[in-house]
């Protein structure tokens, strides 16, 4: 037995052996310097792209220069200027670090004849090669010439709008053409002349109106009123200045975007999250979107990503910003180590980078700036290093065609997104430059072509409305006598149906048929949308004549007109990609309303002397959908002459639609309750109520029969592993 048991082991070592020397002679490719490049659209899709840029230098410390120090301590902030000379705010040294364009150490200041620094958080540099230095330790900004000789220095302003009791700890500045000192100051930014004196706040954002907190200081006693946390604006993190003269900054502000491009009154003119518009949406459908699609971060525009690399949701904190010459924006976010570049207009060039240990990554990115040839330098405060990116032929490219663009170079931008194209062909932004350059070249048709591939309804709008203005030109007459023609047709349709339901309605009430036909059921759902008093009376009185197979034809109709509009609706005004149609949420947020009204308002009125019963109020509840038939049967042609443009009286329609299906269900509950205007409004929010808590109990159930799920399936997945 031993000897058996010897040659098992003899054998297994000699296989484990063979093992690892086939392993060893496998050849390990390593890459270094490269980095994974993507873009993120809409729907928080990563794509990914030729690599951007590239890894040339790392600066780990400050080469032959003669110093007591060698290596950086906890850096800062760095900063590029006009000559490329690079400035590194070296933190925990309490020093500035200066380095010529080949990275070699030229010049350290420590502030000597100003007393020295203590732990500095910013800097800037002019045109003229003065520092601007954020002493933050000693609750100051020293301005020094190019040497390091001490200029001066400005402490907190003295004035009625500053807080002199809060402490002057500045951290991130820029310094305008006009002289000004632009200082990052909590939820806004501080502006000092250069004699010291307070200039303003500038860029705070609107922090809303809260009814809760109006009412609750109203009514509060004096101590509750001194419990109220005092809301303030989103705080601002970093500050660059642009050649444009505009300042761009990173901040915490989420509802109009953390990257903001602030005028000289501080008014954001940057890509905004949200804007103000007359477009009327549902709040109904709005809710189950968010509710079942998680749309809070997905299929809408957001600077950076609000997903981390494992999937989880985050909010971005973008740690510092830069500009180029052609105004490529830059930002690195501290979370992720991703850094992303956006165009003038706020669209996504290209991102790249991460957290990790090899080139191309981070720990704990703290700042980044652009030199004069499109180099990126982005600083490390935890490996407390900068490392230096190249760009690619690729993004170079881009940078070119996205110049020529904003130069009026139609053509030459044209030509080269075609060249980006060659690359990659999948490249987005390049087919918008397409379609852009097509519309600025007049060219409408081809542009509206190009921007259907990638879903950019903003340029397709700008090109077909034009398009629009050359057929109407090209064909007035045409067009005015088929506008006509329509109308007419339009108003015999509505008179036929206006007089047909009207006598359907008599019929019905009358007693002059034994039961209610089909068709007769669709014209008296047509009728109730008109007079819905009346109709609805009527249901009351004829209950055991009602045909109860109109009112799921009725349901059967509306949601094949959704299916339909999903198809036929014109591009631009088109709510969901063709490919993303989920047609059982579709049918979720078309019925739940009209469905749950049914077992709830049973409900509610069973409670307190209610007169109907649960057929009347499936007849009564489904045939409201009949103002979506009406409604979007036509609308889907019309969109078809109408761009994004006009979709704010375009969303009225939808509005319309809403509103006249709460007004059937209210006079529903009245007329077929005999209820007071007021009670119907108690028995209205009552069902409401009652509406919501049978959604939550869906929701509920749905959530854990999902648990119950995955736990069976766990449970058959251990027993195969173990037992099979």
């Amino acid at each position: 037995m031993k000897k058996a048991s010897i040659r098992k082991a003899s054998k297994l070592i000699t296989v484990f052996v063979l093992a690892v020397a086939i392993l060893l002679s496998v050849p390990v490719t390593v890459s270094a310097g490269g980095t994974d490049s993507y873009v993120t659209g809409d729907d928080n899709y990563r794509l990914p792209v030729p690599e951007s840029y590239i890894v040339t230098s790392t600066i780990n410390n400050i080469g032959d220069y003669e110093d007591d120090t060698i290596y950086f301590k906890n850096p800062l902030d760095l900063f590029v200027d006009d000559n490329d000379y690079v400035y590194v705010v070296d933190s925990g040294n309490n020093r500035i670090v200066k380095m010529n364009s080949d990275y070699e150490t030229v010049n350290i200041f420590y502030g000597e004849d100003c007393g020295g620094f203590k732990a500095p958080e910013g800097i800037f540099v002019d045109s003229d090669g003065d520092m601007y230095l954020a002493d933050t330790g000693n609750s100051r900004i020293v301005h020094m010439d190019p040497d390091g000789n001490f200029v001066e220095q400005f402490t907190n302003p003295e004035s009625d709008s500053v807080d002199t009791g809060t402490s002057f700890a500045p951290s991130k500045l820029v310094v305008s053409q006009t002289g000004y000192i632009y200082v990052v100051r909590g939820e806004n930014i501080m502006a000092i002349d250069g004699n010291g004196e307070f200039r303003g706040y500038y860029g705070q954002t609107d922090i809303g109106y809260d009814l809760v907190e109006v009412l609750t200081r109203l009514f509060a006693s004096e101590e509750q009123q001194k419990a109220i946390t005092k809301r303030t604006a989103s705080a601002y993190i970093n500050v660059t200045l642009g050649d444009d003269g505009m300042i761009y900054a990173t901040s915490m502000e989420r509802t109009e975007g953390e990257i903001k491009r602030l005028n000289s009154i501080g008014t954001n003119t940057y890509r905004k999250y949200t804007t103000v518009g007359n477009t009327i949406n549902n709040p109904i459908t709005e809710f189950i979107e968010d509710v079942f699609e998680s749309t809070v971060a997905a299929n809408t525009f957001k600077f950076g990503e609000y997903f981390d690399d494992n999937g989880e949701f985050m909010e971005p904190i973008f740690a510092d910003i830069c500009v180029d010459s052609d105004g490529i924006v830059t930002v690195i976010e501290r979370q992720t180590g991703h850094v992303y570049q956006y165009d003038q207009d706020g669209r996504m060039l290209v991102a790249f980078g991460g957290l990790g240990e090899k080139e191309g990554t981070f720990s704990l990115p703290a700042a980044i700036d652009v030199d004069s040839d499109g180099n990126l330098l982005i600083l490390d405060r935890s490996n407390a290093n900068i490392q230096v990116f190249s760009p690619t032929e690729f993004i170079q490219l881009v940078h070119q065609a996205t110049s020529a663009y904003n130069d009026g170079d139609y053509e030459g931008s044209y030509d080269l997104w075609t060249q980006v194209l060659a690359i990659d062909e999948n490249y987005t932004l390049a087919h918008t430059g397409i379609a852009k350059s097509y519309y600025k070249q007049e060219e409408y048709q081809l542009s509206m072509e190009e921007s259907k591939i990638v879903d950019d309804r903003d340029t397709y709008t700008l090109a077909f409305d034009e398009w629009k203005m050359e057929v109407m030109r090209a064909h007035f007459v045409e067009i005015i006598v088929i506008a006509l023609l329509i109308i007419v047709a339009f108003c015999f349709v509505v008179s036929f149906l206006s007089r047909k339901s009207k006598q359907v309605y008599w019929d019905f009430i009358n007693d002059r048929k034994p039961k209610m036909s089909i068709s007769d059921g669709l014209f008296y759902g047509y009728y109730t949308m008109l007079h819905p008093v009346n109709a609805l009376q009527g249901i009351s009185y004829r209950k055991q004549k009602l045909n109860m197979a109109v009112p799921f034809i009725v349901a059967a109709a509306a949601f094949a007109v959704r299916v339909a509009y999903l198809y036929i609706v014109h591009f631009p005004l088109a709510s969901i990609e063709l490919e993303d149609v989920n047609l059982a949420l579709e049918a979720v947020k078309l019925f739940i309303v009209p469905v749950s009204w049914i077992p709830a308002a049973f409900m509610a009125t069973s409670i307190s002397g209610g007169e109907t019963k649960v057929k009347e109020i499936t007849f009564a509840s489904l045939i409201t959908l009949v103002p979506f038939i009406v409604i979007n049967l036509p609308l889907m042609f019309l969109s078809h002459i109408l761009s994004k443009t006009q979709d704010g009286w375009y969303g009225v329609f939808g509005a319309a639609v809403v509103v006249l299906i709460f007004i059937e269900l209210f006079v529903g509950m009245m007329e077929m309750n005999n209820y007071t205007f007021r009670k119907t409004i108690l028995m209205m929010l009552t069902t409401a109520f009652l509406m919501l808590v049978l959604w939550l109990v869906i929701l509920l159930c749905y959530i854990l029969t999902g648990r119950v799920v995955q736990f069976v399936a766990a449970l058959i997945s251990e027993f195969r592993l173990n037992f099979l």
